[in-house]
């Protein structure tokens, strides 16, 4: 169009001033971008000899910041900085301190501004930067960042343990013990099978527990007992002496089952003495059978002991 050609013409007459691009129409501006665009690139792929003596500037097309009569900083007097079309300027050039491009890469964005000894501008740049405000700030960032990543890797507040209280005294204390005495230290195991031990009570069968039924002999006394523990709780079932004493330990079978053993005790399961009429469950009517032997075996034992006891006294 005429307007463009006017001002292609006359562009390199003078510095255009911020005014005079803000009154550009955006068509325009956009027609002077790619027409700039392919110059660079023509030179970029071979500069012409009138390029190549032409003197080191510190400004192109659009370049702010400083007026038409005023000149760089004497730290940049030898460094080359352009705008868009800058004597030194290419459209994707690397490093170096000639850096007017298009796409600036070290050291300036599309809009870098500030003052500085190297030329670090880009396609509008507003005077000489060796390190742009976001170069900084990134940096910034980046150590604010990996201190707060020393301090908390994980994310979580770290807190100290509390292990006392001042002023506070608990009412009770747990100790960690190595072993647990259970009473059955100094008595010698006679019989062990896991079964189900039930209980005779308001007129019905009632479930004691499952669990590990013994016959313990003790080693000072030799009197034999039957003791027995909840498999999970380790609570006291049943425990008792075996005697062969009517109605006491007269063992007989479940009518409905030949795995079931039925006899009334005096049993001690709950710290006093209680008649108590159980039944215990095994898998099989073999394991019921070993424990009829036992269980006769202990009572014979006991009724050995009791007779020297009757003798010595």
């Amino acid at each position: 169009s005429s307007d463009l050609d006017d001002y292609l013409f006359g562009w390199h007459r003078r510095r255009m001033k911020r005014s005079e691009l803000e009154s550009l129409s955006t068509a325009l501006l956009r027609q002077l971008i790619i027409d700039a665009t392919d110059v660079l690139a023509a030179r970029a792929q071979g500069s012409s000899p009138a390029a190549a003596d032409a003197p080191a500037t510190t400004g192109g097309l659009f370049t702010f910041g400083l007026s038409s009569g005023s000149t760089p900083p004497a730290s940049a007097a030898s460094v080359s900085s352009g705008g868009l079309f800058g004597a030194a300027a290419s459209i994707f050039s690397g490093s170096g301190e000639a850096s007017g491009k298009l796409f600036g890469g070290t050291g300036g964005g599309l809009f870098s501004s500030g003052s500085t000894s190297t030329a670090s501008s880009g396609l509008f740049s507003g005077g000489y930067a060796s390190a742009s405000s976001g170069s900084v700030s990134a940096a910034t960032a980046k150590e604010a960042g990996d201190d707060a990543d020393g301090e908390e890797e994980d994310g979580l507040v770290r807190e100290e343990e509390v292990t006392a209280v001042i002023g506070w005294t608990p009412s009770m204390t747990l100790e960690v013990v190595d072993k647990i005495e259970t009473g059955e230290e100094s008595e010698e195991q006679l019989y062990r099978q896991r079964s189900k031990l039930y209980r005779f009570k308001d007129g019905e069968w009632k479930e004691r527990g499952l669990g590990e039924a013994k016959l313990l002999k003790c080693k000072e006394t030799g009197r034999v007992r039957f003791l027995m523990r909840q498999e999970k709780t380790g609570k006291v079932v049943s425990n008792h002496y075996l005697i062969d004493q009517k109605p006491y330990c007269q063992i007989s079978k479940n009518a409905d089952s030949e795995k079931i053993w039925v006899w009334c005790a005096q049993d001690f399961a709950e710290g006093e003495m209680e008649v108590e009429q159980v039944a215990l469950k095994f898998g099989t009517a073999e394991l019921a059978d070993k424990f009829k032997e036992a269980f006769e075996d202990a009572k014979r034992r006991n009724a050995k002991v009791l007779e020297l006891d009757n003798k010595e006294k």
